[in-house]
């Protein structure tokens, strides 16, 4: 009998949960290190908890487990250099910190071709003189680090927003985004092994409200020529980051029908929840056989379904959101619970997945 491989999983939120559910087909054994008691995790798999620059315990965590992988990109760089040098950790660091960093994963699109959005940089009062004349209104000024959900970002339409909105964000470095006239917003997640082997999961349309993700749909119905497109760009960022893996990559599309890459994530994302109930194999189970270095499972719809994020007191409106409209033609609905203790403003609470 094979020995059953042990899996740390640092981050305890519902993508560390999902990732621990998952692992349970694989004969894998997760484990995970989280920073709160109540993380929804614990409700899977034996958790260790610390905070995540706690060098002791996360050495003490690591001889636990063979391999180790994360829900989240913003893990303290001392820890990741002591994790890298005690055991494998995937995805791996150097895509890790591109993708940490706005400045740098705009470079990584321009060095690789890939279309971006116009975008400047602001790290100091002088560089405000060359953005005066480059800027165009309206635009997005973003922290360059730990910005997620809306957070970290304002909408800028006038050079005084700019400078309040600088401020508001303590001056920390930013980029500033032109803002472009979006049609669609797609993501495409792909996996790639230790071995090279890649498989790409069909596109996804999002809707997001408040900067948050709130409806993803597949199939997304997507042009062909498009999604070919975005696909190739995605395949050429796994490669050339020698990515182990699940990646997603965010796109827009323009009122010109122009793909444009908007950011990365190295990890299972919000938007391939879905693929737990519409494809063959979920992104979960995905990108533990990719870390374990197994055969990637088979990435096709199995039937169409919509994702609808409950966020905030969503929660309690459940049975109100299932009769809307909009999902009247579902005839299968799957409720998942994060069993989060405290409600709050656009935190993610669970989701729905009407198939």
């Amino acid at each position: 009998m094979k020995k059953k491989i042990k899996v740390g999983i640092i981050g305890g939120g519902q993508l560390g949960m999902m990732l621990a559910k998952a692992s349970k087909r694989l004969n894998i054994i997760p484990l995970i290190y989280s920073n709160t008691k109540d993380s929804p995790a614990a409700k899977v798999a034996k958790v260790y908890y610390g905070d995540f620059d706690d060098i002791k315990k996360i050495k003490k965590f690591i001889n636990q487990v063979d391999i180790v992988t994360y829900e989240f990109e913003n893990i303290p760089t001392k820890s990741l250099k002591i994790i890298e040098q005690l055991v494998p950790i995937f995805p791996p660091v150097h895509a890790l910190k591109i993708t940490q960093d706005r400045i740098k994963e705009k470079k990584f699109f321009n060095d690789n071709d890939i279309p971006y959005v116009k975008t400047l940089i602001l790290k100091k009062n002088l560089d405000l003189q060359i953005i005066k004349k480059e800027i165009s209104f309206p635009s997005i000024i973003k922290t360059t680090r730990l910005g997620y959900d809306g957070k970290g970002q304002y909408t800028i339409n006038n050079y005084s927003d700019l400078l309040e909105s600088w401020n508001m964000l303590d001056k920390a470095n930013c980029i500033i985004e032109e803002k472009i006239n979006i049609k669609k917003e797609i993501s495409i997640i792909g996996a790639r092994t230790i071995n090279g082997d890649i498989k790409i999961f069909p596109s996804f349309k999002n809707i997001h409200k408040h900067h948050i993700l709130d409806i993803t749909r597949l199939p997304s119905r997507t042009n062909k020529k498009t999604e070919n497109l975005a696909t190739e760009y995605t395949i050429k960022i796994l490669n050339k980051l020698k990515y182990v893996g699940v990646l997603c990559v965010e796109f827009f599309i323009d009122s010109s029908d122009n793909l444009i890459a908007n950011e990365m994530a190295p990890r299972v994302h919000n938007s391939g929840h879905i693929t737990i109930e519409a494809c063959k194999t979920s992104q979960f189970e995905q990108h533990l056989r990719a870390i374990t270095n197994k055969t990637l499972g088979k990435v096709s719809i199995i039937r169409p379904a919509v994702m609808k994020n409950l966020i905030g007191n969503d929660i309690s409106k459940i049975n109100l959101i299932k009769t809307k409209k909009e999902f009247s033609n579902f005839k299968k609905v799957n409720l998942h619970n994060y069993y989060k203790k405290e409600i709050k403003p656009g935190r993610k609470m669970g989701h729905i997945t009407f198939i």
